[in-house]
């Protein structure tokens, strides 16, 4: 049960998603009810306008962060983090690969742990991908559990849920990729934090082009450095601000 002073906040980053932002916003305004406190969505500056698109929703719980002359999934998530109001924040991407129905599930979570991570893992979880994509992400899984421990089985979700004084006690990077998601629940296990994971299903983009997915010199490029990354947290260097 969440309280009524426990709104909700969630942050979508976005980057040429013109395709999907505006399904994204109205399926977690009506999955989230009036749970939701606002829909923040930090936008790199798209050349594609997806920006234009928010600023003219006249929607009064929709935010529109314009990034210009910055860019990151990392920092517009730590961005977006920062400027949330509501006592729970979440996040996820806009692209709709996650389900945005999902979000109560891993919310509910939070009466009892800390940190709640959706999860394609764990029983009742899925990848539904073409099999290989899927394949490979499963695999990275596996190395990453093998180096940093198997009490989390999805370590590259990048979908959560926390109360805000988590994000105190262990804040975002503002730097990387993806890769940040795994340093950030590395460190909420360091520091003692109660996390969960709750099982959904996770698919392609329902439009537009991915950055990974579509291109596979990118996703290798990805692969290697998260590789590398996940070994240099597992000993302890070059840990992002």
């Amino acid at each position: 049960m969440i309280a009524e002073k426990e709104l909700i906040s969630v942050v979508i980053p976005s980057y040429n998603e013109c395709e999907t932002i505006l399904e994204a916003v109205f399926r977690i305004l009506k999955s989230l009810g009036d749970s939701l406190l606002e829909v923040i969505v930090v936008d790199d500056d798209s050349p594609d306008r997806t920006w234009e698109l928010v600023e003219n929703l006249r929607e009064p719980r929709c935010r529109l962060i314009r990034r210009i002359g910055r860019r990151g999934l990392a920092s517009a998530i730590a961005e977006g983090t920062q400027a949330a109001r509501g006592r729970i924040i979440v996040w996820l991407d806009c692209d709709l690969g996650i389900p945005p129905e999902d979000i109560m599930s891993l919310v509910e979570k939070l009466d009892s742990y800390d940190v709640a991570i959706g999860s394609r893992y764990i029983p009742g979880g899925k990848d539904t991908r073409p099999r290989f994509r899927a394949f490979l992400s499963y695999l990275f899984n596996c190395y990453a559990r093998f180096l940093l421990g198997n009490q989390l089985r999805d370590w590259t979700s990048g979908f959560a849920a926390v109360r805000r004084e988590v994000l105190q006690k262990a804040p975002l990077s503002m730097q990387g990729f993806g890769d940040y998601f795994i340093e950030w629940v590395y460190e909420c296990y360091q520091r003692g934090l109660r996390v969960t994971e709750v099982p959904y299903h996770y698919g392609l983009r329902q439009a537009g082009q991915s950055k990974t997915d579509s291109n596979w010199l990118h996703f290798m490029k990805f692969g290697v450095s998260y590789t590398i990354r996940v070994l240099l947290i597992k000993m302890g260097w070059g840990k992002r601000s």
